[in-house]
């Protein structure tokens, strides 16, 4: 397959990117599952490094995503809750194919920040704000990726729009609690 330009590019990364994890993932619940033993009880499929969810149900909710975009965003928002962040990304990413909504990008670049993908995680926030840039949880979730990356100027910078935009936020303690932490 071959893209051009550089939005080709960073579309046929994020789908190998995330592949590469659901494979990861899938993988490492085999391994789990092979080496559980016998005596053990049956726990629904549980395991906390796949986020409470059972892996079975994820992987058959990738291949049957249903078409329409509020339930994809409904999906994806349940993913991410249980913390299956490769899967929610996968739908995130199949939602703002449809239509591009601000919230869900953000919400896209969390999970990307979540799978340690921080850069593309940067990206995702970066593409919110060019377009709108008084989004609040846009600029604390930069500010919580730049603190990640001890980038301490550029997280202050970020959690302080942040305040400016929302001084009563329900991110406000927090971004208050990491500003003192950075000593901004």
């Amino acid at each position: 397959m071959t893209t051009t330009g550089k939005a080709g590019s960073t579309t046929v990364k994020d789908s190998l990117t995330i592949a590469g994890v659901i494979l990861f993932v899938v993988l490492g619940y085999i391994v789990w599952q092979l080496a559980r033993s016998t005596d053990q009880p049956e726990t629904a499929g549980f395991h906390p490094e796949l986020g409470g969810g059972n892996m079975d149900q994820a992987m058959a909710a990738l291949a049957d995503l249903p078409e329409d975009f509020e339930t994809l965003v409904q999906m994806g928002n349940q993913f991410m809750d249980n913390r299956n962040y490769a899967v929610a990304a996968e739908i995130y990413k199949r939602a703002l194919a449809q239509k591009e909504v601000a919230n869900i990008r953000v919400d896209y670049g969390a999970c990307l920040h979540a799978m340690g993908l921080d850069l593309r995680a940067l990206e995702e926030f970066r593409t919110v704000l060019a377009q709108e840039p008084t989004h609040a949880i846009a600029n604390f979730n930069m500010g919580i990726v730049f603190s990640g990356q001890h980038m301490a100027d550029s997280a202050i910078f970020y959690f302080n729009k942040y305040l400016e935009l929302e001084p009563d936020g329900r991110a406000a303690p927090t971004a208050r609690q990491y500003l003192q932490e950075l000593g901004g």
